[in-house]
């Protein structure tokens, strides 16, 4: 007889409808957890503030979840007023980074989040979701506690619900939290980063487990706090991509997906790309799909290649991934910040189980670079490498129908069912 599953809170501000990464790594957790003996039960916001939304990820819930929602109360709506946003506009973290020429009331909301919001802008979540939390471990029997972010917020809603009920906790992180590249940009006090660090070293102290996306980010966090940080990956779920009749585009199409922040340099990817475009004029086509920084926009618009680049707005996730898996050449970019060697995108994952080839740009000993290798689905290249050779290469395989070997094997231990069952296992060992 099969034994009754452990229920698990997650906590998440990232939830149907927002879209975005963030919302994939905990709705396929929901989705496959119940097959490793773990129940989940969703604690989240109602109507958050996101920079993007898929309504259509509503139908991935699975049928029986429990989900609950609380208020919250939005400061990033206090700082469109303050910047002259229109009302429906959402800002996703890397706009708050700087541009030559700014209001000055960009520049006070700028502030104001740096300073008052702390650790992040999700801060007016944190009364709410400690009553309902309380509420619902009562009421559900819960058996542990897992919190994913950023926002980071979040943690302190998981640290004051196992301190009050005694339950096991998870916290995980998708990104650093001092260290994330957008920290940087942010004009906060010494006072201001001090408190951060401080509420840092107290989640990384007191939670009962750590996992994070990367084994660099892991390294990181576990020399901060001395204790054991388990690396769960991203991933890919294979459900996401039916077996579909490979198109073959009438132009060699590139597609970078996702959003794109002025630390990630497109400037050698371009000069290769008109180096092609010289030599076989008219035969290319660049796409990105999401919202780009003032900067980038402002890259894009100086290139010779106005004719052969299209930006559109953000995709519900399914359309991305026809689009992805329709392209000739997948472009990821890691952005050009310190400690880079960690930031593992999740669009990584995706690119990989497509089959199509992904250049790759960012540091080649980084932990992206090591999946690219692994899987065989791509190359990573130095920010400043010329790029056009490989451009050419890639262009030539296409017309040849030649596409990477993939180590499925490799592939497949991204799936997410596969991170699932690490996350069973994972909260097992923490309740033991």
């Amino acid at each position: 007889m099969q034994l009754r599953s452990k229920k698990v809170l997650i906590i998440t501000y990232y939830w149907p409808p927002a879209g975005g990464p963030g919302v994939q790594r905990v709705l396929k957790f929901a989705k496959y957890l119940p097959e490793f003996g773990w129940q989940p039960v969703i604690l989240t916001v109602l109507n958050g503030d996101y920079p993007a939304y898929d309504r259509a990820l509503e139908a991935e819930v699975p049928v029986g979840l429990k989900v609950y929602h609380t208020a919250t109360w939005e400061p990033f709506r206090s700082y469109r007023r303050w910047a002259g946003q229109d009302s429906f506009e959402h800002l996703p973290t890397f706009i708050l980074s700087s541009t030559a020429q700014e209001s000055w009331a960009k520049r006070i909301a700028k502030w104001l989040r740096a300073n008052l919001f702390l650790p992040d802008a999700r801060v007016g979540w944190i009364p709410f979701a400690r009553r309902a939390g309380l509420r619902i471990i009562r009421k559900e029997h819960i058996a542990a506690i897992y919190a994913s972010s950023p926002p980071h917020s979040l943690q302190l809603i998981a640290y004051h619900l196992a301190r009050r009920t005694g339950l096991k906790w998870i916290a995980d992180f998708r990104d650093p939290w001092v260290e994330a590249f957008w920290q940087r940009e942010l004009p906060a006090c010494k006072w201001a980063r001090a408190i951060n660090r401080s509420l840092e070293k107290k989640i990384l102290t007191h939670a009962d487990h750590r996992c994070t996306v990367s084994p660099a980010i892991a390294d990181l966090l576990q020399h901060k706090s001395g204790r054991t940080c388990t690396v769960l990956s991203n991933g890919y779920d294979p459900a996401d991509f039916p077996s579909m009749e490979r198109v073959s585009n009438p132009k060699f199409t590139i597609v970078y997906a996702g959003s794109l922040a002025k630390d990630q340099p497109l400037d050698s990817f371009l000069r290769a790309l008109q180096q092609l475009e010289a030599d076989v004029p008219g035969q290319t086509e660049l796409h990105f799909y999401g919202a780009l920084h003032q900067t980038v926009k402002q890259v894009l618009d100086e290139t010779r290649l106005s004719s052969v680049i299209y930006c559109h707005t953000y995709l519900p996730h399914s359309e991305l991934v026809q689009k992805i898996r329709q392209a000739d050449l997948l472009l990821l970019i890691i952005p050009r910040t310190p400690e880079n060697h960690g930031i593992l995108t999740g669009k990584i994952f995706e690119y990989c189980a497509t089959g199509n080839f992904v250049l790759g740009i960012g540091p080649r000993t980084g932990d992206a670079a090591r999946i690219l290798l692994a899987t065989g689905a791509g190359r990573m290249f130095d920010y400043e490498e010329d790029l056009a050779a490989v451009l050419r290469q890639q262009f030539e395989n296409t017309r040849r129908g030649e596409r990477p070997m993939i180590n499925h094997t490799a592939l497949a231990r991204y799936s997410r069912r596969n991170l699932s069952a690490e996350l069973g296992n994972l909260l097992d060992q923490v309740v033991a």
